[in-house]
């Protein structure tokens, strides 16, 4: 996915499309990470359960990045049942990162790089991976 033109700064929503833009990608892909997401949530992102997940980790990312206060869950809890391993992260990671660096300039892809690093490292560290 191509964007015309970087983001300068961070909203509602460019988080949104960003979102969007990266399950679309998830599900085109043919990977460890992509196989979890599709038996979780299936493999239409206009489905209600991935328009219910979108909306939710629209939210999480504006708490991070806007210290918006709309999300309201545990981001960890989840995970718990997904036959998660830990290259998966690397490969998620990954994905996210190309995305974030297309979407967004360098301060602001930086920002979401490294709190999803920190989300990574402790999701890793919690799930014994």
């Amino acid at each position: 996915m191509t964007f015309s033109t970087k983001y300068n700064t961070i909203n509602d929503e460019n988080i949104n499309e960003m979102v969007k833009a990266f399950y679309t990608k998830v599900l085109e892909e043919d990977n460890s990470v992509s196989k979890v997401f599709k038996d979780k949530l299936g493999d239409d992102i206009n489905s209600e359960l991935w328009q219910e997940h979108i909306e939710t980790l629209t939210k999480f990312w504006a708490m991070i990045a806007l210290q918006d206060d709309a999300y309201k869950g545990s981001p960890l809890a989840p995970h718990f049942a997904l036959p998660l391993k830990k290259e998966m992260f690397g490969e998620w990671l990954m994905m996210f990162f190309v995305l974030i660096d297309s979407m967004y300039e360098e301060k602001q892809a930086t920002l979401f790089k490294t709190r999803a690093e920190d989300i990574a490292k402790n999701f890793m560290r919690v799930l014994d991976l």
